[in-house]
């Protein structure tokens, strides 16, 4: 097996949900130890989120949970609990990173703020998710994660223009969020390497999405002027149409692709015609040129007019189910999908790594069961006595 990227690095994820788990499922990609700590009996929310394999709730079952977690060890410790914060300070000392999601307050509250866990490890790099940050004035607001979309300026411009704003997909805030997070993370990793001394990386999820690749609330930033909702400057066709079997996808943004796409239907004449040589020409004479081009589409389905239009170099792309993605020759070329096998789950297909370097596609270890490696690592690692483990246990440490 070729060596990963982050071999070697020990990273202790206390994150739940989604933001800060799915930031140290990248890091466990690029090759961390990554352990995934669990407050006992129940673990991460993840877990009871779903979905589920029959649509039947099992705490070791949950599709979300398993994907968020592959490629790390799982151990059980309730730092409510008397000794929970000295066992997380034995932890802190064999770590690099810690990622965590909690409220603000709520480390700071049981003695484990990053300026006590600091002391414990000075070259400690602490990750810190929230909607917010750890600073302002709504740092112990709570937030929904359409909450936050909706307060980033995002949700404003997406839906109608006469209809209400609308949300992504659920989830992507928080999965923005902590993809946002994994890059600040290895970057004081190399600093704390370099020089010793860690850091604590506050990451807002409002702000990872403010700024990200939805521009459009930039423009009053720049321009003074607000975007509004189903406006977006581009050319035609812009979006999705329909095609034999299903939609196609179009970007001509550009006289020059519409030029290409004439080519590409065989109607090269079209691209010089004065009613359609510009944008403002075709969408002055919309009702012209759109039967011949939705006449041409019906004809054909998604694979043919993907294949001419990009060997004619027209920006086009099929729109296809999650099944079809799945396998879609790119992806079964890539590698990308893979069988599993989980203790409890069963064989399950997961998504992979999106990238492949230093032997990343080679790590797929399953997600961890409850506490599966409490022994492994309390004991193999940190050096209590199974009777320790087991006085632990009955406590309700972890």
């Amino acid at each position: 097996m070729a060596a990963t990227v982050l071999e070697g690095v020990r990273v202790l994820d206390l994150g739940r949900g989604i933001s800060a788990p799915y930031c140290a499922r990248l890091l466990a990609d690029y090759g961390a130890d990554v352990v995934k700590v669990e407050r006992p009996p129940e673990g991460d929310p993840a877990r009871r989120m779903g979905p589920f394999p029959g649509d039947v709730p099992h705490l070791e079952k949950s599709g979300l949970y398993l994907h968020l977690n592959m490629n790390k060890r799982g151990v059980t410790l309730d730092l409510d609990v008397p000794g929970g914060g000295a066992i997380l300070e034995e932890l802190v000392r064999t770590a690099d990173v810690l990622v965590e999601n909690f409220p603000p307050s709520f480390l700071p509250s049981n003695g484990l703020a990053y300026e006590d866990l600091r002391r414990v490890n000075p070259r400690l790099v602490m990750v810190s998710v929230t909607p917010f940050g750890q600073t302002g004035p709504y740092r112990d607001h709570l937030a929904t994660e359409m909450g936050v979309f909706a307060m980033s300026g995002r949700m404003y411009t997406h839906g109608l223009p006469d209809e209400e704003p609308l949300r992504y997909a659920p989830d992507i805030s928080w999965f923005q969020a902590g993809a946002t997070a994994a890059v600040p993370a290895m970057a004081a990793l190399l600093t704390a390497q370099a020089s010793g001394r860690g850091e604590h990386v506050d990451v807002s999820a409002m702000e990872a999405l403010a700024g990200n690749v939805d521009n459009r609330p930039l423009f009053y930033e720049y321009s003074g002027l607000k975007a509004e909702r189903g406006t977006w400057p581009g050319g035609y066709p812009q979006g999705a149409y329909p095609c034999s079997d299903g939609y196609v996808v179009f970007g001509v943004g550009y006289d020059r692709f519409f030029d290409r796409l004439c080519g590409a239907m065989g109607m090269p004449e079209l691209g010089k015609d004065p009613r359609f040589a510009t944008l403002r020409a075709r969408m002055d004479n919309l009702d012209e040129f759109e039967p011949v081009f939705l006449g041409w589409m019906l004809e054909r389905t998604r694979k043919e007019v993907f294949e001419t239009c990009q060997e004619a170099g027209v920006l086009c792309s099929p729109i296809l189910g999650p099944g079809e993605m799945m396998e879609d020759p790119q992806m079964v070329a890539r590698g990308y999908f893979r069988e599993v096998e989980h203790p409890e789950a069963g064989a399950l297909t997961y998504p992979g790594p999106a990238f492949d370097m230093a032997g990343s596609l080679s790590r797929w270890r399953p997600a961890p069961l409850l506490g599966q490696h409490n022994a492994e690592v309390y004991c193999g690692e940190l050096g209590y006595s199974r009777d320790e483990l087991v006085q632990l246990r009955y406590a309700g440490v972890i």
